[in-house]
């Protein structure tokens, strides 16, 4: 078997504490910072430099973008060039070094928020920046630098627009991640931050700051992972304390007997040749992903997960991604939505795919391609794969097993919710079953003491599948009772 801490174990070290944890990411922030001020003092001077009138200044939005000093023509706010910036390999390294901390039992609040939660890498940074002042008040007066030319008061909690100009490469970064940041997005939705002026500015220069409670907790020096109950209910796959069923075990997977086996064939498979690569097919919500997390923690690599729907080719027609996706450590690959490489019309060029999947079979770990429709690939990458697992949705025994997944702790049943009578009523999948619990927990949760009832259940149908019904279970029985009397 592969060594998962790669070549070089000691840059892999796990973290002492929780503090250590953040001293690295603080470290990361404060070059990322000194880049961006070094940039804006450059562009003060060339300001200085050229400014004659003080209509000049007001203007230089306008005449920066037609006459700009050095390098090639761009907006006035654009990143600083990739190669300023931490490389894909920190990110690695830092992820390695929080599964190392995680197999060792220290827990690290920020990570563990991350995953509990699933935020991007673009929202956990966000809680990053707003955590920062909490700690160094230096970090506040780096912000204020930065906000002087948008923002005439001396706040020392990052922007929106400070958010999306240090954490954004490009425009179609920006795009994606503002919503992330809105007012009516999950990190405020679920309360983990709180706007100051959120009614009388733009977005662009709202500002924002961690909610007490969490910044509390991610700076602890023994963080309580119960604290997460706050902010998050946890999903089906991983309701370990409900269930008594350890996350990311093989327990975890609600499969039929042959797509078990066949994922412990990847298993060995993966121990003994490297570059395995295996076509995971079937539905939404079906386990694919939860499969992909099994197998990592089986095999004792870092999971790395890659959606192919988000990378698309430059105006060159290069994938600068595949750079990174070269330089991996070992570990398991998640590819989702493969067509958008492997598929019948690819976004990417064949050629490009095909010389970095030669690369990567050469590697040490475990590739996995994901996708709902096993016709969507071609059939020449399907020929080409290790092997192939098909995922089909649940039965209704399935169903009910998943249902009694899906009530966390402190949270009771109604005693007329039957999870049997759920699983023959509501044909879902196991991502839907886990979403639809979700809120109706979040519902039942609003009770004092939490009760999951039918009508939490019925609230939730209506938002997640308006076209499915749910009857009372009492109602089905009393339809069958007199079919013996008619007999």
């Amino acid at each position: 078997m592969s060594n998962p801490e790669g070549p070089n174990p000691e840059k892999l070290a796990p973290f002492a504490d929780n503090w250590a944890y953040l001293k690295t990411e603080l470290a990361w922030l404060d070059r990322l910072l000194m880049v961006a001020v070094s940039r804006q003092k450059r562009e003060l001077q060339e300001l200085d430099d050229f400014a004659i009138s003080d209509q000049d200044r007001v203007t230089r939005h306008w005449w920066k973008g037609i006459i700009h000093l050095t390098g090639q023509p761009n907006y006035d706010h654009a990143r600083p060039p990739k190669v300023a910036r931490p490389g894909g390999n920190y990110a690695q390294q830092l992820e390695a070094r929080i599964v190392a901390s995680q197999r060792q039992g220290v827990v690290l609040a920020l990570p563990q928020l991350r995953d509990r939660l699933q935020l991007t890498l673009f929202e956990k940074n966000v809680l990053l920046l707003a955590l920062a002042p909490e700690v160094n008040q230096r970090f506040g007066r780096l912000y204020s630098y930065l906000h002087y030319q948008h923002d005439e008061a001396d706040w020392d909690l990052p922007t929106v627009d400070l958010c999306l100009r240090l954490l954004c490469r490009n425009d179609l970064e920006w795009r994606r991640s503002r919503p992330l940041i809105a007012p009516n997005s999950r990190l405020a939705s679920l309360g983990l931050v709180e706007w100051l002026n959120a009614d009388d500015t733009t977005l662009l220069s709202r500002h924002l700051r961690l909610t007490e409670d969490l910044a509390t907790y991610l700076l602890a020096e023994a963080p309580d992972p119960a604290s997460l109950d706050t902010w998050a209910i946890a999903p089906a796959a991983e309701a370990g304390e409900a269930s008594e069923v350890p996350a990311e075990s093989w327990d975890s997977l609600v499969l039929p007997d042959p797509q078990l086996a066949q994922l412990h064939t990847v298993a060995a498979a993966a121990r003994a040749t490297d570059g395995t690569m295996v076509l995971l097919t079937g539905p939404s919500g079906t386990g694919k992903t939860l499969a992909a997390k099994v197998l990592a923690a089986e095999l004792g690599l870092l999971l790395v997960m890659v959606d192919l729907a988000t990378i698309a080719p430059d105006e060159a027609g290069t994938i600068p991604e595949l750079d990174d996706l070269a330089e991996l450590p070992p570990c398991v690959l998640l590819l989702k939505n493969a067509p958008h490489w492997f598929g019948r019309n690819p976004a990417a060029e064949a050629a490009l795919v095909q010389s970095w999947v030669i690369q990567r079979r050469r590697q040490p770990g475990l590739t996995l391609l994901t996708t709902p429709y096993l016709q969507s690939i071609k059939p020449s990458w399907r020929q080409a794969m290790s092997g192939l697992v098909e995922f089909p949705l649940p039965d209704a025994a399935a169903r009910e097993q998943l249902w009694r997944r899906t009530l966390p702790q402190g949270t009771k049943k109604a005693r007329s919710l039957r999870w049997s009578h759920l699983a023959q009523q509501l044909p879902l999948s196991g991502g839907e079953i886990a979403t639809l619990a979700q809120t109706a927990v979040a519902l039942a949760q609003q009770e004092d003491p939490p009760v999951l009832t039918l009508d939490c259940l019925h609230q939730a149908l209506a938002l997640h599948h308006p076209g499915l019904t749910l009857s009372p279970a009492k109602a089905s029985r009393a339809r069958r009772s007199p079919s013996p009397k008619s007999s």
